[in-house]
């Protein structure tokens, strides 16, 4: 099973049969289990944090009801100790395969352990963790967050000619997502010298809190700012707000031009984009992202053998391609 046919599985939305098992090409011919006698146990990251995992969320339950296959879904709001009680609530079910996505890359190692030593094979999605699990989990399946940075980065270089200064919007600190996505950046910008960081500060995921974050910046940086790369675009969105506001209160000057990217394009971003008012994204879709853990899921529970890493492609967007690009739902 190559992870072109995995994956095609998960960019294709098809009208499934009962079973589903003649409608899916990912299947193999000969199921060694009925659909409808898998269960998935999933330990989300929780569907609070932003519109992508609530979306994510959706999708993954309505593949799954689709397939018909069985699904025990748990939601950690974000907090690994939840989440580590949530798993084993999981092991205690006797589900037969999990799905993990991390709440934090390091904390949720014992608890992959756990599943693994409990017999039930592991998916992580989304977020890598930490490699001292990598013996316990069967295979990930999700984004490469530091390709994804680099595409930002590289648009950030784009945006700005090679010179000036930028602030980051993090994410979760602690949160495998949001260190790659940050040193994938960093390493991205370091091929042009003209290119200086001013900070790096979290916004959690959060539009509220990286608007919050930027009035920071604005106070401490004034019209110093030339750029600003955020870990997905929910988060610049809010950034662009707290500018705007900053412009219309005349903190900045009205023809001081700010580079926005970042690393996940949202509805809002693409807009922005198309208005002329954010430089650029990366597209990456939280249903496809959603499908490829649930095919993932399934083919482990038939006993097919999986690539341990599977990464899906994440094209750069902006003005130059924006009209090809479908606007995202979330």
């Amino acid at each position: 099973m190559t992870i072109t046919k995995l994956l095609a599985g998960a960019a294709l939305a098809m009208t499934l049969m009962s079973g589903a098992a003649k409608a899916q090409d990912w299947l193999p011919e000969e199921l060694n289990v009925p659909l409808s006698e898998i269960t998935i146990g999933f330990s989300s990251l929780g569907a609070g944090v932003n519109s992508y995992v609530a979306t994510y969320m959706d999708a993954f339950e309505s593949y799954a009801s689709e397939l018909g296959v069985n699904t025990v879904t748990l939601d950690s709001q974000a907090d690994p100790a939840r989440q580590s009680d949530q798993i084993r609530d999981l092991i205690a079910q006797q589900v037969d395969v999990m799905v993990i996505w991390p709440t934090n890359a390091v904390a949720v190692v014992p608890s992959v352990r756990a599943v693994h030593e409990a017999g039930i094979p592991v998916v992580i999605t989304n977020s890598e963790i930490d490699e001292t699990g990598a013996d316990f989990f069967t295979t990930f399946t999700g984004p490469d967050d530091y390709a994804q940075a680099q595409t930002a980065g590289k648009l950030m270089a784009e945006g700005l000619s090679g010179e000036g200064k930028v602030v980051v919007i993090g994410g979760l600190p602690g949160y495998t997502v949001s260190q790659r996505r940050e040193q994938g950046f960093r390493d991205a910008i370091a091929e042009y010298p003209g290119i200086e960081i001013l900070d790096v500060q979290p916004g959690n995921w959060s539009r509220e809190e990286a608007q919050s974050v930027m009035e920071s910046y604005i106070v401490r940086f004034g019209d110093e700012i030339d750029g600003v790369y955020s870990a997905d675009s929910d988060m610049g969105i809010g950034a662009l707000a707290a500018v705007q506001a900053a412009v219309a209160e005349g903190t900045l000057p009205e023809d001081h031009e700010i580079v926005f990217t970042d690393c996940t394009l949202f509805g809002a971003a693409y807009d922005a984009i198309a208005a002329g008012d954010y430089y650029g994204s990366v597209l990456q879709s939280p249903i496809a992202d959603a499908r490829a853990a649930v095919e993932a899921a399934v083919l482990v529970a038939e006993g097919v053998e999986v690539e341990k890493i599977m990464h899906f492609d994440s094209p750069a967007v902006s003005a130059a391609n924006i009209s090809e690009i479908d606007r995202p739902t979330f």
